[in-house]
């Protein structure tokens, strides 16, 4: 088996097991010792057979990050994390976490966190990554 394939083989085996971004698996196709050609020839032989879509696995990843009661910042700062930051300036992330979607995730992280005074309760939504505005509209929403 020629290099190429063996990543490629490599890199289908990890999207059997759950989806990841492009430049994640990238990342770990790199790890497994490929250079950055032979990463890029697998890369491109997956998109080929359209095994890659970074809006559809964003789109996930968002559901994930709003059921667990986190914000568009907790998502901007795992993207970045994943090494995934060309996402953050690629795409317009309000278009896939809308606003509206935020604060229904906020008033449902405030469902958990109990009764204290409002300003406590807008700086823990924001510590859970949620923004200011949709932090503040939970809060005012809620009284």
């Amino acid at each position: 088996m020629d290099q190429s394939n063996k990543y490629f083989d490599f890199a289908c085996r990890l999207l059997a097991r759950r989806d990841y971004f492009t430049e994640e698996l990238r990342q770990k196709i790199i790890a497994k010792g490929a250079t950055a050609e032979e990463a890029a020839a697998a890369i491109e032989k997956l998109n080929r057979f359209n095994y890659l879509d970074d809006s559809q696995v964003l789109r996930k990843y968002i559901s994930e990050i709003s059921a667990k009661g986190k914000g568009i910042n907790y998502l901007k700062q795992k993207l970045y994390e994943k090494g995934c930051s060309t996402l953050l300036y690629s795409s317009d992330l309000a278009e896939f976490y809308p606003f509206e979607e935020e604060c229904a995730a906020a008033e449902k992280a405030l469902a958990k966190l109990g009764e204290c005074e409002e300003e406590k309760l807008v700086t823990k939504l924001v510590s859970r990554g949620f923004s200011l505005s949709a932090a503040l509209y939970a809060v005012k929403r809620k009284n």
